[in-house]
């Protein structure tokens, strides 16, 4: 847990309160980046707790929504929070009810001084701090979402920044093993978005970087940037920058791995199909 905590820039364990969860939920999400290269690499494994702990140790790594929120689950649960994984489905309201299969991992965690909240590590797109979960408007940073009761779930709306509608999550907590088939379709299927595209994304208070294949896109208030990385120095540049650049104010707690250092693949800047991955122009 020490060594997990030092990864995300804490030198301190946090209370296992809503202060705590803030503390945690935001350093985590600032520097563990949304990427799918161990899927584009065809690295991919079941979803195993240690193991995914360790590409985030190596350096630099993190994975998408169902491996970002393997790890902040068990982090949480060592930490000492009460957390519950919930089965979700990210994009058209519609999705759950016309019986589109789970696409997402979230995360309930439930404080002794606030209640509960929405901690998710998994989106690319933020938010960086939990979401109370409450029916209502929100703010994060920059950017206004919102949460509605439905049925028994619960719907959370995007802001219009995002690139999807929204996610809609259960009720009724769900076991890790619950979430391996569909880990396992997401990963390896032809027709999966992680299999045909590479996305890499890091969210901030007022922006959301975003590598989807060779394109690189700025999106907030006020931005709206695209940019074509037109060689292979330019993708390696932003792939370098997005995993292992640290967060303005991320202090000495920040370990920057040299390129090929690093556990497993976190040095993907190294492999053989790192040109291939990068995929044709994204518009």
């Amino acid at each position: 847990m020490n060594r997990l905590l030092r990864r995300i820039g804490l030198t301190a364990v946090p209370s296992a309160d809503a202060a705590g969860l803030r503390t945690v939920h935001r350093a985590f999400v600032s520097r563990v980046p949304y990427e799918d290269l161990a899927v584009q690499l065809g690295e991919s494994g079941p979803l195993d707790p240690h193991a995914l702990i360790q590409r985030v140790l190596g350096g630099g790594r993190g994975g998408y929504c169902f491996e970002n929120n393997t790890v902040l689950h068990a982090l949480l649960a060592a930490l000492g929070f009460a957390v519950e994984r919930r089965q979700g489905n990210v994009g058209p309201r519609d999705s759950y009810a016309r019986g589109e299969p789970t696409n997402h991992l979230v995360l309930v965690v439930h404080t002794p001084d606030a209640g509960p909240f929405i901690a998710d590590a998994g989106l690319g797109e933020g938010p960086l701090n939990p979401l109370p979960l409450a029916e209502g408007p929100v703010r994060a940073g920059a950017f206004e979402l919102a949460i509605e009761r439905e049925c028994d779930g619960w719907w959370v709306a995007q802001h219009e920044f995002g690139s999807f509608p929204g996610f809609r999550f259960s009720d009724r907590p769900a076991t890790l093993a619950d979430f391996q088939s569909h880990h396992l379709r997401l990963s390896t299927s032809a027709e999966s978005n992680f299999v045909k595209t590479l996305i890499v994304q890091r969210p901030f208070d007022d922006r959301i970087i975003t590598l989807r294949a060779r394109t690189l896109f700025v999106d907030g208030p006020g931005r709206r940037e695209r940019r074509i990385l037109e060689d292979i120095d330019a993708f390696a540049g932003a792939l370098r920058e997005l995993l292992w650049n640290p967060p303005r104010g991320a202090g000495s707690g920040w370990a920057r791995p040299a390129v090929g250092q690093g556990h497993c693949s976190s040095g993907p800047l190294n492999h053989p199909r790192i040109g291939s991955i990068a995929g044709p122009l994204a518009t």
